[in-house]
């Protein structure tokens, strides 16, 4: 694409000189393109809270092929903090929710110096502002989902530039993954895996009109990505009295509510395109990766090299390569090791690997690091 595009301007450029040959010519500069480009990636580790360890931020620069472990921490001089959950870049800063701590803290992504600390409680109350989940942003805003007192979840809109609440949404039972589509707010209300009130809450954001959506196939909805018109929500089904999870999968969610199963997966991410899933049920016997295309609704399978036990996976919307976190075994219990450093293996569209780098404890949430340079 780089060479491609340098030629074409060497070309524009050896057309000017050619035909500049008026006077009204003479200023004329050849236009550069604005294109963006993907630099790399941050992934937000939750840490081990059983075995004391912090939540982490690991940066990945695969222009340069390197790999920084503990970066907010190295910079900053100070932890994330326990359980570090989500992160989200909007504009020039990096935003990262810490559960435990009842923080959002506030980056910059270049330097990842933080610029402030949002402390949830303060802009809430001791009940709605406890433990904020997952982030969204919407024309200047920041959308912030939170448990609250868990029967009643809410989402916080504040503002980018004074960081001051403009509004709070009421959800559902232990609001987790939130995803704006156009202009309307989805969010996957959890109920903490109980399998009773679990539902997602649809906001018209232009009118404040609210949808309650419950379905039979909506128990457990954790995550959500938007495409298009649609919120696409990664329910983790059931479990039953061993722990074995069954059920667990995405669904296309509309704005009017309508509800479809399309694709079975424990993880999910998108590139705006297509919906990558792996498929590793707790308690179950095998793993599968699929890719679900959005427009033709095809569903395709491969098989990742080199993955011990993945713990997540993104796609870049830029370069379209495909990353997957993995657990290292742990050389005692023979088992994934949940409190050790992971990996991070990178391969291209078509599933080849290209490299493989190092992460922290517990990876949970990944966001691309994308920045507008001309040519």
């Amino acid at each position: 694409m780089k060479k491609y595009l340098l030629s074409l301007a060497v070309l524009m450029m050896g057309t000017t000189l050619f035909t500049a040959c008026g006077d009204d010519d003479d200023d004329k500069i050849p236009e550069r393109k604005a294109v963006t480009v993907s630099e790399g990636m941050f992934v937000v580790g939750s840490g081990n809270v059983r075995s004391n360890i912090d939540g982490n931020l690991t940066y990945i620069d695969y222009t340069n092929g390197s790999s920084t472990l503990n970066a907010f921490q190295k910079v900053n001089g100070m932890s994330l903090g326990k359980t570090a959950n989500f992160a989200l870049v909007y504009g020039q800063k990096l935003y990262i929710a810490v559960d435990g701590e009842n923080t959002v803290w506030v980056c910059n992504k270049n330097t990842l110096k933080q610029e402030r600390r949002i402390n949830t409680v303060e802009l809430l109350g001791a009940t709605d502002g406890i433990s904020p989940r997952a982030l969204a942003s919407y024309k200047g805003q920041l959308f912030i989902s939170l448990y609250g007192n868990s029967t009643n979840g809410v989402v916080a809109a504040v503002d980018t530039t004074n960081f001051q609440l403009v509004k709070k949404y009421s959800t559902g039972s232990a609001t987790d993954g939130i995803g704006i589509a156009g202009d309307y707010l989805f969010a996957a209300n959890s109920d903490y895996g109980n399998n009773k009130n679990a539902s997602i809450t649809i906001y018209n954001l232009n009118t404040g009109e609210k949808r309650d959506v419950k379905h039979a196939d909506v128990t457990n909805p954790m995550h959500v990505v938007t495409a298009g018109n649609y919120a696409y929500v990664l329910d983790y089904g059931t479990y039953d009295e061993n722990w074995n999870q069954s059920g667990a999968g995405v669904r296309q969610v509309g704005t009017d509510g309508s509800v479809r199963r399309i694709v079975d997966g424990t993880a999910m991410c998108t590139d705006g395109k297509r919906i990558f899933t792996v498929n590793a049920p707790f308690g179950g016997s095998s793993i599968n990766y699929n890719i679900y295309d959005i427009a033709t609704g095809a569903t395709t399978s491969w098989e990742p090299q080199d993955i011990y036990s993945p713990a997540a996976i993104a796609a870049d919307p830029i370069t379209g390569d495909i990353f997957i976190i993995s657990y290292n075994e742990n050389p005692d219990t023979h088992y994934a090791g949940y409190n050790m450093p992971t990996y991070v293996n990178q391969y291209d569209a078509n599933g080849t690997f290209k490299k493989k780098f190092e992460c922290g404890v517990g990876p949970i949430s990944i966001v691309f690091n994308t920045n507008v340079k001309y040519e």
